[in-house]
C-alpha cells in the first residue's frame, strides 16, 4: 500500500514537474525583431511615414494577438529621414542581428543605393514603394504594389484601349524628383510600343513651392493625358497651380493618396483627378482589412489613408513570409535565406481583402501585379472608373525585347 502511494505519488510529481517545464518552454520562445527604416520627419514624410506608423501599430496589435506562432514580436520603426548616411548606419547596425528581419518601407533612394548590398549579405528586404529597377532583375527585394514603371505601362494599355481619334494619343510624365519617381521613364518604349507619344517629361522637386514653370512647358506641348508620381507635398502645390492657370488635362496620380489630397486640396483644383489604386482604400470600410486599419490607426486620427492601409496589408504578408520561414526551419534557424524562401512560398494571399492577391514567383517580387483607375466626382466622392487589371512587368519585357 505504501508503495503504491510512493509511485502515485511520484507519478503525480513528474506529471507536474512535466506541465511546469511545458510552461516554461512556452513563455522562453524567443521574440522575432521586425525593424522598419524610414521616413518621418524628412522630405518624404508626408506620404512615408503612415507606412512606419502602420507597421508600429500592427507589429504592436501582432504580439498582442500572440505573435507568430507563439513568438513574441518586436518593432522598431528608424526615421532616416531620406538620408543615405542615416540609411546605411541604420542598416548596417541592423543587418547582422539575430532574428531580425528589415523592411525599407518607401526610401527608394536607400534601395536604389543598397540593393547589391542586400543580396551580398543575404538580407531580404521588404519594399512599400513601386521602385521598379530594384526588383528587376529579380534579387533580395520583396514588394507589395507594382512598380511605378509597370504602372504606367498599365496607364498605356487604358488610354490604347479607349482611344477613337484618328492621330496618335499624347502623354505629358511629371514626375517626382526621387528614385522611384523617376522610374516610369524605363517605360517610355512601352508607352510607343502601344502607340502612344511621349511629348513631356518635367520634374518636382520634392518640397515645391511653386511649379507653374514647368506646368507652362507641359501644357504648351499640348498632352492629351499627364501621368504623375507625386506625393502630397508635391500634389498638392501641383493642383492648386494646375487651377490657378486654368489647365484642365486628364492627370492621372501613380498611387491614389486620395484622403490626404481631400485634406489639402480645395475641391475645385482636385474635381476630376484619377489616381491608380492598389489596395482597398480608406472608403471601402466594409472590406475586413481595411476595418482592421481603421481599428489600428484610432489613437492617431479617425481615418487612415491610403498608404497607411498599403503598409498595413504589406506588413501581413511581411509576418507571412516569417512565418512561413518559421515553420520550415525554426527559431535557431530563422535568418535571411529562410525569410528569403518564405516569402517565394506565398501565393494568392490577400491581407484580409487589402489586396486582390500578392503571389511571389522567383522571376516575379512585384508581389501584386493588380491595379485601378479611380476618380474623384464633381463633389469630391471618388468612383472606380475600371476593375481591377494586370499591371505589365515592365523591365522583364524590356529586358525580352532587347530594348
Amino acid at each position: 500500500m505504501k508503495m503504491n502511494k510512493v509511485v502515485f505519488c511520484l507519478a503525480v510529481f513528474i506529471a507536474a514537474a512535466m506541465f511546469c517545464f511545458g510552461e516554461v518552454r512556452a513563455e522562453e520562445k524567443g521574440p522575432i525583431h521586425f525593424v522598419i527604416l524610414t521616413d518621418l520627419t524628412g522630405p518624404a514624410h508626408a506620404q512615408v511615414s503612415p507606412q512606419g506608423w502602420a507597421g508600429e501599430d500592427y507589429f504592436r496589435w501582432l504580439n498582442d494577438q500572440g505573435g507568430i506562432n507563439g513568438h513574441p514580436v518586436t518593432i522598431e520603426v528608424i526615421d532616416t529621414r531620406y538620408q543615405l548616411p542615416q540609411i546605411r548606419t541604420a542598416y548596417t547596425r541592423y543587418k547582422t542581428r539575430k532574428h531580425t528581419t528589415l523592411s525599407f518601407d518607401a526610401i527608394s533612394g536607400g534601395i536604389e543605393a543598397l540593393k547589391t548590398q542586400f543580396a551580398a549579405d543575404k538580407i531580404p528586404v521588404q519594399m512599400l514603394t513601386g521602385h521598379g529597377p530594384a526588383l528587376y532583375p529579380p534579387s533580395w527585394v520583396f514588394a507589395s504594389i507594382p512598380p511605378y514603371d509597370d504602372t504606367l505601362c498599365a496607364f498605356a494599355d487604358w488610354i490604347a484601349e479607349n482611344w477613337n481619334k484618328d492621330r496618335k494619343p499624347r502623354l505629358a510624365l511629371l514626375l517626382g524628383d526621387y528614385a522611384s519617381g523617376r522610374s516610369p521613364e524605363t517605360a517610355k518604349w512601352y508607352c510607343e510600343k502601344k502607340g502612344i507619344e511621349i511629348v513631356s517629361v518635367e520634374y518636382v522637386p520634392l518640397m515645391p513651392t511653386d511649379t507653374s514653370d514647368l506646368l507652362v512647358r507641359m501644357r504648351d506641348k499640348e498632352p492629351d493625358f499627364v501621368f504623375d508620381t507625386l506625393m502630397p507635398d508635391q500634389c498638392k502645390v501641383v493642383l492648386k497651380d494646375r487651377l490657378k492657370l486654368g489647365i484642365k488635362i486628364p492627370q492621372v496620380n501613380f498611387v491614389f493618396n486620395s484622403y490626404l489630397i481631400k485634406s489639402t486640396v480645395p475641391l475645385e483644383a482636385y474635381a476630376g483627378y484619377m489616381g491608380f489604386q492598389h489596395v482597398s482604400s480608406w472608403w471601402e470600410k466594409d472590406v475586413p482589412g481595411v476595418k482592421l486599419a481603421y481599428e489600428l490607426h484610432q489613437h492617431r486620427g479617425p481615418t487612415p489613408n491610403a498608404t497607411y492601409i498599403a503598409a498595413v496589408g504589406g506588413h501581413m504578408a511581411w509576418a507571412e513570409a516569417v512565418k512561413n520561414a518559421l515553420e520550415k526551419v525554426g527559431y535557431d534557424n530563422l535568418d535571411g535565406q529562410a525569410i528569403y524562401d518564405g516569402y517565394l512560398e506565398i501565393k494568392d494571399f490577400k491581407a484580409m481583402g487589402i489586396f486582390k492577391e500578392i503571389s511571389y514567383y522567383p522571376d516575379d517580387l512585384r508581389g501584386t501585379k493588380w491595379l485601378k483607375i479611380c476618380v474623384f466626382n464633381d463633389d469630391g466622392s471618388i468612383s472606380n472608373l475600371t476593375d481591377w487589371f494586370e499591371a505589365p512587368q515592365n523591365l522583364k519585357l524590356k529586358a525580352e525585347a532587347g530594348k
